[in-house]
């Protein structure tokens, strides 16, 4: 048995009790590969690796992977940002003017904040590259938890499975066991199982 279950949603009339807190749950964890299945309420699917491990798709994966380098890019341009010291007060005014200008979605009338004439070039760049790291960041974000939210395949913990798997092996034991027992008994010829068993006769009444 393959140690994947999807989680399935059924109609109230088919709920039963949660394998964790034996409270009704309409939510069912399958394994075609069994066939195996047990219910649980949504909250033991969140954050219980002690029952179930999410098993995220590759988009999902990649676009954790790509959040964790853009994180990186937006936390060595604020590293730098606080190290330009006397330049801080005039980077802050630039993001609040590029922040109200893509609110707004024009140009703001108000006059552009004096910029000093020594202001280094890279300082505006970096300026502009950290606003737009941080929208990627916001996006990205975004995108991961709507994969987490749509995921629906899960595996158990190791001993939560390894006792589902020992389980099937003993509901497979018990049917294999019954169908010998009536095969056996459909085969024997009944002038056998009358040998084989004694029935008690009716007593008779002793004759004078």
């Amino acid at each position: 048995m393959i140690n994947e279950y999807v989680s399935r949603k059924v109609a109230l009339k088919d709920m039963q009790p949660c394998a964790i807190c034996s409270k009704p749950s309409t939510t069912v964890l399958y394994n075609a590969s069994g066939p195996d299945w047990l219910y649980t309420c949504d909250i033991h699917l969140q954050d219980n690796l002690q029952f179930t491990i999410p098993i995220y798709s590759k988009e999902y994966n990649d676009a954790v992977a790509q959040l964790k380098v853009v994180k990186r890019k937006m936390d060595t341009l604020i590293s730098a940002q606080s190290r330009l010291g006397s330049w801080d007060g005039w980077v802050t005014k630039i993001f609040t003017k590029k922040d109200k200008e893509k609110k707004d979605g024009s140009e703001s009338t108000e006059p552009a904040p004096a910029e000093p004439a020594d202001v280094p070039l890279e300082v505006k760049e970096d300026a502009d590259t950290l606003l737009e790291t941080q929208a990627m960041y916001r996006k990205l974000l975004d995108e991961v938890t709507e994969l987490q939210g749509k995921n629906r395949k899960y595996e158990l913990a190791k001993i939560m499975f390894e006792s589902r798997v020992q389980r099937k092996k003993t509901e497979q034991m018990n049917r294999e066991r019954y169908r010998k027992e009536q095969e056996n008994y459909s085969n024997t010829d009944p002038k056998e199982l009358l040998q084989k068993h004694v029935f008690p006769s009716v007593p008779q009444q002793e004759t004078q």
